[in-house]
């Protein structure tokens, strides 16, 4: 009886979120078309397969708590358990905790439908630029390391702007960026939860969206930040997506040819479209619906009920307006005033990035648990080896 009793307690919850869902899009994808700009190869591992990476679906609906988005892969979504990490002997799954881990999906959301509104940037590592129809004012951003790769953002934001506090740069960075920890993967859906109040009583009945798969990077060689470089800490950040290298490598996706974007699959109508902006640099365009759409892919799925109430967080109000992210991530784009009161200082010159330095953010990271120990110890002779 009592085994009973727990088995409702848990599961009619569940039960109720599932129930209250009420959907807002469905957007497909071709099969087939996980090639990038047509010349990307994948990692030459047992474990990566063509297909692994193939969009086919992606669907956004929403309840009283805010918006569930669910992507569908052509092969079942990998579980990291049985993968050996590349630091020993030790099971992927010690970092990848979420259940998944060989790509990133970045949602870039349009909420306003306004058009040059917005960022037409991507984050950094992806290599890409979102035409001005679809510029948008929030990214949800799924990876398998979700609280690390904010934390490498935040980082490399800090570096790079060494005169903004901590509570600035989290302010902007968590205003118009999301990192999902709420995920659920069953065979070749993976689910993700973001809250209403991040998209600010928007409701989702008039958005666009430009979604991007790229392979990713789980371990900390990803982010450059921790070597020494002539370049800036945003341009040396990799944030957790493998980069193309020539030839057919076995850690990394390849490429035949012109040297290619990361993006290894898009949302759009066609695989000739994909190949066409990735191939010349073109800026990508999203999918849209509701009273601002346009002829995109198809008609989406109509939503129903009552808009998502604004959920305001605790931390969210500040003595000073927060930056926009676009200030910081790409400043000369921006088409959003900046407050005089908070400009950003400006980069730190190149190479003055100290192994002191280096060290205190690797200690950040462990202190965090965002690593662990046997990351921090590899991290760490990488850097002294550089004295």
């Amino acid at each position: 009886m009592k085994s009973a009793l727990l088995f409702i307690a848990l599961i009619l919850p569940m039960l109720s979120t599932w129930a209250g869902l009420q959907p807002l899009v469905t957007i497909n994808d071709p099969s087939g078309d996980d090639f990038g700009a047509g010349n990307l190869v994948y990692p030459q591992r047992a474990d990566f397969q063509a297909g692994d990476l193939d969009l086919l679906q992606l669907k956004i609906s929403r309840d009283g708590e805010g918006f569930w988005f669910d992507a569908i892969f052509k092969n079942p979504v990998r579980d990291p358990v049985n993968v050996p990490d590349s630091v020993g002997a030790e099971s992927l799954a010690n970092f990848a905790r979420k259940g998944f881990y060989q790509f990133n999906l970045d949602v870039y959301v349009d909420t306003d439908r306004v058009k040059g509104s917005g960022n037409t940037f991507t984050l950094p590592g992806r290599q890409v630029k979102i035409d001005p129809a679809y510029a948008w004012e929030k990214a949800v951003i799924l990876t398998p390391r979700p609280e690390l790769m904010r934390q490498q953002l935040l980082a490399a934001l800090t570096e790079q702007y060494p005169d903004r506090t901590k509570a600035e740069t989290e302010a902007s960075v968590d205003r118009s960026m999301f990192f999902p920890t709420r995920i659920s993967v069953r065979g070749k859906s993976i689910s993700f939860f973001v809250p209403a109040g991040f998209f600010a009583g928007s409701d989702g009945t008039d958005w666009a969206v430009t979604a991007l798969v790229t392979g990713a990077m789980t371990t900390i060689p990803a982010d450059l930040s921790f070597f020494p470089s002539t370049k800036t800490p945003l341009e040396r950040l990799q944030l957790g997506v493998m980069q193309p290298v020539a030839g057919h490598p076995k850690d990394t996706f390849g490429y035949r040819g012109a040297m290619p974007s990361p993006v290894v699959d898009m949302l759009g109508p066609s695989a000739e479209q994909q190949v066409r902006q990735l191939t010349a640099k073109d800026d990508l365009t999203g999918v849209s619906w509701g009273p601002h759409a346009v002829n995109d892919i198809q008609t989406p799925v109509a939503a129903s009920g009552a808009p998502v109430a604004e959920q305001k967080s605790a931390g969210s109000i500040t003595a000073k307006p927060v930056v926009p992210i676009g200030n910081l991530l790409q400043p000369e784009n921006s088409t959003i005033a900046k407050p005089m009161e908070t400009l950003p200082a400006q980069p730190i010159p190149p190479g003055d990035t100290s192994v002191v330095r280096r060290l205190q953010t690797l200690q950040q990271l462990f202190d965090q648990k965002l690593i662990d120990e046997a990351e921090y110890k590899q991290q760490k002779q990488r850097i002294l080896n550089d004295l």
